[in-house]
C-alpha cells in the first residue's frame, strides 16, 4: 500500500517530466445562454505548482492543480452544472476554485530526515484552510486531494468542499495512479457541485 501511495506521489510531482494526461470530464454543453460566469480566481489558482520542496517548509509535498488537469478545465464543468441545476440562473462569480494534492506526510516519511518534528511545520495559515485534512478525514494520513469552492449564484453566496484519497473506481480491485487520480478529481467535483444546492 505505502509503495502505491509513493509512486502516485510521484506521478504528481514529475508531472512535468512524463507525458501529462489530463482528466477528462464528461460534461454537456450549456443550454443557458443568459448564464454569465465572471472569475474572480487570483492567477495562481489557475497554475499548477509543488508549493515547496524544502522539506521544513510549511507548504513542502503540497501541490495546486492548474486548470490544465481536467479536459474541458473545471470551470467549463461548474458552469455546465450550474446551468442544468439552476436553468434560469445569470450570474455565475467563482472567487476561488481550486485542488490541491497534500502528499506532505508521506513524502516526509520517505525522507531520511523524518521525525515527529515535522507535525510543527504544517502550519501555513495562507494555505491551511485549502490543503489541509482532519484525522477524521484521514486517519492514515495518506495523500488526499482537496478541492474548495467559494463564491455566489445571483448574489447568493455558496462554500463548498472535498477531500478524497486517490482510490481505485468502484468495481475496480486494481488500477494505476492516474487512474486513482482521475477518480478522485472527478468525485471531488461531483461533490463539490452537490452542495450547491
Amino acid at each position: 500500500m505505502h509503495k502505491y501511495i509513493f509512486l502516485l506521489a510521484i506521478t504528481f510531482a514529475t508531472t512535468g517530466c512524463v507525458s501529462f494526461q489530463p482528466t477528462k470530464l464528461d460534461i454537456q454543453p450549456t443550454t443557458n445562454a443568459k448564464l454569465v460566469v465572471t472569475d474572480n480566481r487570483s492567477q495562481n489558482q489557475k497554475e499548477t505548482e509543488m508549493l515547496s520542496y524544502i522539506i521544513t517548509n510549511c507548504d513542502y509535498g503540497i501541490q495546486r492543480l492548474g486548470d490544465e488537469w481536467t479536459i474541458p478545465n473545471k470551470v467549463e464543468f461548474l458552469k455546465s452544472q450550474i446551468s442544468k441545476n439552476f436553468p434560469e440562473t445569470q450570474d455565475l462569480v467563482i472567487d476561488t476554485f481550486v485542488i490541491y494534492n497534500n502528499m506532505q506526510y508521506q513524502l516526509r516519511e520517505g525522507n531520511i530526515y523524518r521525525g515527529p518534528i515535522w507535525s510543527a511545520f504544517e502550519c501555513n495559515e495562507a494555505t491551511d484552510r485549502f490543503t489541509m485534512y482532519t484525522p477524521e478525514e484521514n486517519p492514515e494520513r495518506q495523500n488526499m486531494l482537496i478541492g474548495t469552492f467559494e463564491g455566489s449564484i445571483d448574489g447568493k453566496q455558496y462554500s463548498a468542499r472535498a477531500a478524497e484519497i486517490p482510490t481505485c473506481p468502484q468495481g475496480m480491485d486494481e488500477c494505476n495512479g492516474l487512474v486513482a487520480r482521475d477518480n478522485a478529481i472527478k468525485k471531488i467535483l461531483e461533490n463539490i457541485v452537490s452542495q450547491i444546492r
